[in-house]
């Protein structure tokens, strides 16, 4: 990751879809950080109590004015969305919480030559400008629709990628075939 590319399977993590129109206030309510930017915006936050003290560390990305996508770690789904839902009030505009951890692959493409192996999979520009960090879109790899996450936990360049399960291997093999000049290197437990 540090010196070519690297792709990880991170299908695990937590996923939690929020939408209606109690989800933002919900959202604010409850994480640490401002929630309310614009549509495409990724957010890295910490859940608190109400005494301030960190019950998740999540990001959430903002998919429609009011629609979210929570992402935590495969451990805490959960407790996070045990935690989320506990915090509806009576009062509260509607809001459907769910699950939708087993309804997304999550691919983590990583590291310094990341951006020529998924450049060279899709028509989509993915450049700095069209995809800056902390911002996501969707783009096309190989006809599979793709939500692409432009952050990274390794300190260099990198996406994380949600498909529907039913693309994830022909992504996949696309970006492993595509990084195989650059030395890609694959990743995580599910190898």
């Amino acid at each position: 990751f540090r010196e070519r590319v690297g792709l990880i399977d991170m299908s695990s993590f937590g996923k939690i879809e929020i939408q209606g129109p109690g989800a933002l206030p919900l959202l604010e309510r409850l994480s640490d950080n401002q929630i309310n930017r614009p549509v495409g915006a990724v957010i890295y936050t910490q859940m608190l109590n109400p005494q301030g003290g960190v019950l998740a560390d999540v990001t959430i990305t903002r998919l429609a004015e009011d629609r979210f996508r929570l992402v935590t770690g495969a451990g805490f789904i959960d407790n996070d969305l045990g935690w989320i839902r506990s915090n509806v009030r009576a009062n509260d505009a509607e809001v459907e919480i769910r699950n939708v951890t087993d309804e997304l692959t999550t691919l983590g493409l990583w590291g310094p030559r990341a951006r020529d192996v998924l450049q060279a999979v899709t028509a989509d520009d993915v450049s700095n400008e069209a995809l800056p960090y902390m911002k996501a879109k969707t783009i096309t790899i190989r006809g599979a629709k793709v939500l692409a996450q432009r952050v990274t936990y390794v300190g260099e360049l990198g996406w994380e990628l949600y498909i529907d399960p039913a693309w994830a291997v022909q992504v996949w093999d696309a970006l492993a075939a595509a990084g195989k000049p650059l030395g890609i290197a694959p990743g995580g437990y599910r190898v």
